[in-house]
């Protein structure tokens, strides 16, 4: 009789605390972490000798993420939040060298002021699968390459190095306003709240004529602040 008197208890107190607040409750969660994103559809041609071409093919790039969600505790497994947020997007090149012309450092930078609005579904103390709307407002284009070009010496050593720069603003060749849906998971004890969400994006965000979508990987932590 004990032990089923034990176990009615701890079933209870596990049912009780499976959420990290009680209902109804407001919270603040700021949070800051890395981005990892990459565009689909933004290859790029270079020409090379007789008159052929090379496609670079983007690579993911790394970059910031930080801002603050605030959370209502709609019940003891679900919760909604809407957060502003500043994150890195675009993609990196892989460096290349053909033709006694190396291209460096090579990759579109986008960033962006998104407005993340989830729902999160307590599937285990702390534990949440998240998803949602994430509206994005473009704020930095750039795009950016290092060219280094070259001529050999009689033993085949580089010599005459030239270098040089592309670096041109292309804010205006990106759609101010982009959408994407964020899926992920967090993890929150004692008000320590770690979270990965992917944001696979819906919109396209060049007004260049190019098919270009952002998909951006975020991982962050956060300190949870009950209101």
């Amino acid at each position: 009789m004990r032990r089923i008197a034990f176990l009615v208890l701890f079933v209870a107190a596990t049912l009780t605390t499976w959420a990290q607040q009680q209902k109804k409750t407001w919270s603040v969660i700021p949070h800051i972490g890395v981005s990892v994103a990459t565009l689909t559809g933004a290859g790029m041609n270079i020409a090379i000798a007789d008159n052929n071409e090379l496609e670079l093919k983007p690579h993911a790039r790394l970059g910031f993420t930080g801002g603050a969600d605030v959370m209502y505790q709609a019940t003891d497994r679900v919760g909604i939040s809407a957060g502003l947020a500043y994150i890195q997007g675009g993609c990196n090149y892989k460096d290349i060298d053909i033709n006694e012309n190396v291209w460096h450092d090579h990759y579109l930078r986008a960033d962006y002021v998104v407005v993340p609005i989830l729902i999160h579904s307590y599937v285990a103390q702390g534990f949440s699968i998240n998803a949602g709307l994430s509206p994005s407002f473009r704020v930095r284009g750039k795009y950016h390459a290092g060219l280094q070009s070259y001529d050999h010496d009689a033993d085949g050593h580089k010599t005459n190095i030239r270098e040089d720069e592309i670096d041109m603003d292309v804010k205006d060749g990106l759609r101010k306003f982009s959408l994407s849906i964020p899926i992920g998971i967090s993890y929150e004890y004692e008000n320590v709240v770690l979270d990965a969400r992917y944001n696979v994006g819906v919109l396209n965000i060049s007004n260049q004529g190019l098919s270009s979508r952002s998909n951006i990987l975020e991982v962050s932590v956060g300190y949870k602040l009950n209101l």
